[in-house]
C-alpha cells in the first residue's frame, strides 16, 4: 500500500469526520436530542445516504462537549430507565460555531456558481450545446429553490443586502 493511498484515507476520513461536526450541530440547533435520534435525524437529512455508527458519533459527541460546543442535559422522561435520558444540546459557543459554518457554506454557493456558469460557457464552445442547456435548466431550477428558501427563512431586506454583495458573475475573492 502507498502513502499516497494512507493519505488519501486520512484525508477522507478527516472529511467525513468534520461533515459529521457540521451534521451534528445542525441537527442540534433544532432542539436538544439524544444519540439515538441524532443518528435517525442525520440519516433522515441525507435522505438515508449515511447513519453515524454509534463507535463514531459518540466520541465526536464527548469531544464537542469537551470543545464546549454541546452541553449534556438530563431529561425527565418516563418509561426511561432510572427516569431520565440524556441529550445534547448546542452551548452558546456552539450556536456562534454553527453561524460560522452557515456563512462559510453560503460564500460556497458564489464558487458553485461560478463552476457552473464558467463549466456551461466552456461545454458551449466545445460544441455540447444540449449538455450545457440541460446543466443550465437545472441550475436555474436551484436558485429558483433556493431563493424561495432564502425568502422564507430570511428577512427581505437581508436576502437584498446580501444578493446585492454577490460575486457570481466572476471568481470568488
Amino acid at each position: 500500500m502507498s502513502s499516497t493511498y494512507n493519505s488519501q484515507e486520512g484525508s477522507r476520513s478527516n472529511i467525513i469526520r468534520e461533515s459529521l461536526r457540521q451534521l451534528v450541530l445542525r441537527v442540534l440547533a433544532e432542539r436538544p436530542y439524544h444519540g439515538y435520534e441524532i443518528m435517525n435525524r442525520i440519516e433522515e437529512i441525507t435522505n438515508g445516504v449515511w447513519r453515524p455508527a454509534p463507535g463514531t458519533l459518540y466520541p465526536l459527541l464527548d469531544q464537542l462537549k469537551r470543545e464546549g460546543l454541546i452541553r449534556v442535559e438530563r431529561m425527565d422522561r418516563k418509561g426511561v430507565k432510572g427516569g431520565r435520558r440524556i441529550v445534547y444540546a448546542l452551548t452558546e459557543d456552539g450556536w456562534r460555531r454553527l453561524a460560522d459554518i452557515m456563512f462559510e457554506k453560503a460564500r460556497k454557493v458564489d464558487y458553485l456558481i461560478y463552476y457552473i456558469i464558467e463549466g456551461c460557457r466552456i461545454l458551449r464552445e466545445n460544441g455540447f450545446e444540449g449538455e450545457a442547456a440541460r446543466v443550465c435548466a437545472e441550475a436555474r431550477k436551484a436558485v429558483e429553490k433556493f431563493e424561495e428558501a432564502l425568502e422564507q427563512s430570511c428577512s427581505p431586506a437581508e436576502v437584498k443586502v446580501e444578493a446585492g454583495s454577490s460575486q457570481a458573475a466572476g471568481p470568488p475573492p
